[in-house]
């Protein structure tokens, strides 16, 4: 499969929390990456809803790896403000757990995050977070 066959929205995956998950829940009204315990950790803003996850899971763009060609690696995607992107969960490929991304997209991603953000008149806040060093 391929970044153009994957279905958008995708109804076949799924976002997971994750039980006992606390460690991308953030304080602030906004997106960061916070230094926690000597490691850098992206917090989703305060009382981020499982439904914009969910969302933002089932509309990502897909990574794929040379090693993967027929399961994306990452799942990535943009919201007020910051880039997210998330890894599959446990064995399956239905769940997936994102989070505020720490290191820029592959340029491709990245072309495609800006055309969608594009659309939505973004585009500032989008170069805001690629310009960030953590």
């Amino acid at each position: 499969m391929t970044s153009n066959e994957w279905p958008v929205p995708n109804e076949n995956i799924d976002y997971e929390k994750g039980e006992n998950r606390r460690k991308h829940n953030g304080v602030l009204p906004q997106a960061a990456i916070v230094q926690e315990h000597g490691k850098l950790v992206g917090k989703c803003p305060r009382g981020f809803s499982p439904e914009v996850a969910r969302s933002l899971v089932r509309n990502a763009i897909p990574e794929y790896r040379n090693t993967l060609s027929d399961k994306p690696f990452r799942l990535w995607n943009y919201h007020e403000g910051a880039i997210y992107v998330a890894y599959r969960t446990g064995d399956g490929e239905k769940n997936w757990h994102g989070f505020p991304a720490l290191h820029p997209p592959p340029l491709d991603i990245e072309k495609a995050l800006r055309e969608r953000v594009r659309e939505i008149g973004e585009e500032s806040e989008l170069k805001r977070w690629l310009r960030k060093k953590w």
